[in-house]
C-alpha cells in the first residue's frame, strides 16, 4: 500500500472518550508507516494526554480543552489560531460533530479528510464512509482509502498493528517484582468494576463473587479504579473480605498501563480500563450489558473474551449505555451469572 500524495505535517483530531482515543492509535501508526518523514500530531482531551506522550510514532500531543479554556465559540476561535499556527498540510477529523467541522472549515490551506456521516461533511476535501459493520479500529483505518489508490483493509490492519499507549518500563519492572515478592508463583487478576456510565457496570457483588472464587483457586486479586469509580470501588472494598492488591485511587492515568501490563488478566466492564489493558498487552474478560460487540468497541486482540446476555431483545439500548435502564429491569447485566465470568477468566488464565 502506497500513499498517493505526500504530506509533511499531519494532524489526527479525536478528542473523544478515553477508549475511542486509544482505538485511534493503529491509524496513527499506519500513517507513520505511509509517511515516515512526516511530523504527526495527535489532538486529544487534556485528561487523556499522558497516555500518548513518548510514543515513537506520535511527534506531538495537542490538547483541545473543549470543556474549559476552549469552551464555546470564542474558545473555538482561539483554537483555530492554535491549529493554524502549526500549518498542517493534512488534517484527519475522526469526530462527527458540528464543532470539529466548523473548526476545520476556518483553517486555511489545509487538506481535510473526514467521515461522510459527520455533520456538514461536505466541507471536507475528501470523505470516507464509516462502515458500521466494521469494528471501530477498522472504521478509522478506512480513512486511508482517501490517501491510497491501492488501499487494502487487511494491509492497513497489518501496518496499523495493535492499540498503543505509553508504558513506563521502569514502573512495569517494579510492579512485576512487587507481585513476584508479594505473591510468589501466583497469577494476578485485576478487577476494574467502574465505568462512566452506570448501566455499563456489572453488579459489584457479582465481581466480588468471581474474585472470591479466583482467590480460593490460588490467584492474586488486584483492584483498579479512580475517583470517578468511587461507588464501585468502595462497595468492592466493603464486601470482599480477603487480601488483595489495592491500586484504587493510587495510580495516575500515566502509570496505569504499566501496572496493568504486569497483571495476567483484567476483569472489567466495557470501559476505558478495558482498552488500556488491551494496549498494555493484558487480556481481558469484559462484561457487556447495554452495549454489544457489533457497535465496534470490543477488545481489539485475539485473547480477550466478551461475556454478554444475548437472550434479551432490548440490547443495545445506546452507543454508550446510560444512567438508568430504559426497561427498569437491568437484565442485560443482572442475568449474567458470575459463573460465566469465572469460566471465561479461567479459560484465559489456564492458557497462560
Amino acid at each position: 500500500m502506497k500513499a498517493d500524495t505526500q504530506f509533511k505535517n499531519i494532524l489526527i483530531f479525536n478528542p473523544a472518550y478515553l477508549g475511542d482515543t486509544i482505538i485511534t492509535t493503529p491509524l496513527i501508526r499506519a500513517l507513520h508507516v505511509l509517511y515516515p518523514e512526516a511530523r504527526i500530531s495527535f489532538c486529544v482531551r487534556p485528561e487523556h494526554a499522558d497516555l500518548f506522550y513518548n510514543i515513537p510514532f506520535i511527534d506531538e500531543v495537542i490538547i483541545f480543552d473543549k470543556r474549559n479554556t476552549q469552551k464555546g465559540f470564542s474558545g473555538l476561535l482561539k483554537f483555530v489560531k492554535v491549529i493554524s499556527n502549526y500549518q498542517f498540510d493534512l488534517i484527519i477529523d475522526l469526530h462527527l460533530s458540528l464543532r470539529s467541522t466548523t473548526l476545520f472549515s476556518m483553517v486555511k490551506n489545509t487538506y481535510i479528510i473526514g467521515f461522510s456521516s459527520a455533520v456538514m461533511s461536505y466541507m471536507f476535501n475528501k470523505r470516507v464512509e464509516k462502515k458500521q459493520e466494521l469494528c471501530e479500529v477498522e472504521r478509522n483505518l478506512m480513512i486511508l482509502n482517501a490517501l491510497c489508490d491501492d488501499f487494502s483493509l487487511d494491509e492497513a490492519k497489518k501496518i496499523g498493528g495493535s492499540l498503543t499507549v505509553y508504558i513506563d518500563k521502569h514502573l512495569q519492572a517494579n510492579t512485576l517484582a512487587y507481585f513476584a515478592a508479594s505473591a510468589p508463583d501466583k497469577k494476578i487478576v485485576g478487577i476494574a468494576p467502574g465505568s462512566v456510565w452506570p448501566t455499563k457496570r456489572y453488579p459489584v457483588e457479582y465481581f466480588v463473587k468471581v474474585a472470591e472464587d479466583l482467590y480460593h483457586k490460588g490467584y492474586g486479586i488486584a483492584l483498579f479504579g479512580g475517583k470517578d469509580d468511587k461507588d464501585s470501588l468502595d462497595e468492592f472494598a466493603n464486601i470482599f473480605k480477603y487480601p488483595y492488591f489495592d491500586f484504587a485511587y493510587k495510580t495516575s492515568l500515566r502509570e496505569l498501563p504499566a501496572i496493568l501490563s504486569a497483571v495476567d488478566l483484567l476483569l472489567s466492564n466495557d470501559s476505558g480500563a478495558m482498552h488500556i489493558a488491551i494496549a498494555a498487552g493484558t487480556p481481558t474478560v469484559a462484561v457487556f450489558g447495554p452495549t454489544v460487540k457489533s457497535l465496534g468497541f470490543f477488545p481489539y486482540d485475539e485473547k480477550s473474551i466478551v461475556v454478554e446476555n444475548n437472550n434479551i431483545d432490548c440490547r443495545p439500548c445506546g452507543k454508550h449505555g446510560g444512567h438508568t435502564c430504559p426497561k427498569s429491569h437491568f437484565k442485560c447485566m443482572k442475568d449474567i451469572e458470575p459463573e460465566r465470568v469465572l469460566i471465561a477468566a479461567l479459560s484465559i488464565l489456564k492458557q497462560g
